[in-house]
């Protein structure tokens, strides 16, 4: 039994010696199931990614309608009274119940906005590293496409340039002169175009200067408007903010 099982080690390790692309697969797919399970144990389950997701949408609503009214109560000095949403509920009669369900969705949103801030970026890192292999092979397909399409241009353009002298001899040979009317034509009808597109950007670009950014449109009241616009937005982030914070610790 002992010189059988050394021919089979010795033929096993001759296999092994011929065919070593073989045994690299087999190694690489072994490697590459490890990780598929490992990924797969990391991921949340279906059911767990649905309820964030529900929760997620439900927090990023409150947030918006929180931060319209917050808006129109900031418009109003702080008061919600004074504003216009207060003051439609006050004639409405409903003022003192909206202010306290009003004040019970604000704390409630406001900790959603904290578990939000939290806990979105961590579940965007896990949709990239699960998106980001097809994001990739789509990038790298697109690519070669791109470049398969660029050489069946140049393909089709160097054709044309070897076919264009043996159209024009037939083309002589039947209609002579032909080919030198319709290429002065095909040239003037080019210069043409080419005046006319130039000749209105011109002028359009000269009616825009003249006619429509100037006043309260010229570019330096524009530049005015845009930097107060950030500052105003700055100013109502922090407050908005501040707001968050305060109403995220209420009891």
């Amino acid at each position: 039994m002992a010189p059988k099982q050394a021919d089979k080690k010795n033929q096993n390790k001759k296999a092994a010696q011929q065919n070593p692309s073989k045994k690299q697969v087999q190694d690489k797919v072994a490697s590459k199931k490890s990780k598929s399970a490992k990924s797969n144990k990391s991921r949340p389950s279906g059911p767990a990614k649905l309820c964030c997701s529900f929760l997620l949408g439900t927090f990023l609503l409150f947030g918006l309608t929180g931060g319209l009214i917050g808006f129109d109560t900031y418009r109003a000095g702080g008061k919600f009274e004074n504003s216009h949403t207060g003051q439609l509920l006050k004639q409405a009669g409903l003022l003192p119940a909206v202010e306290d369900a009003w004040t019970c969705t604000l704390k409630h949103s406001a900790r959603g906005f904290k578990w939000a801030e939290e806990n979105v970026p961590v579940y965007y890192q896990q949709t990239s590293k699960v998106v980001g292999p097809y994001v990739e092979f789509s990038i790298d397909f697109s690519k070669i496409l791109w470049n398969g399409t660029k050489k069946g241009f140049a393909n089709v353009k160097l054709l044309v340039e070897q076919k264009t002298p043996v159209v024009v001899d037939f083309i002589e040979q039947y209609a002579p002169g032909l080919p030198k009317k319709v290429g002065d034509f095909a040239c003037s009808s080019w210069t043409a175009v080419s005046t006319f597109t130039v000749n209105t950007f011109n002028q359009s670009c000269e009616f825009f200067k003249t006619k429509v950014f100037v006043g309260q449109l010229s570019p330096e009241n524009l530049g005015k408007a845009y930097n107060s616009t950030q500052q105003a937005a700055a100013q109502y982030y922090s407050w908005f903010h501040d707001q968050v914070d305060f109403y995220a610790k209420a009891k």
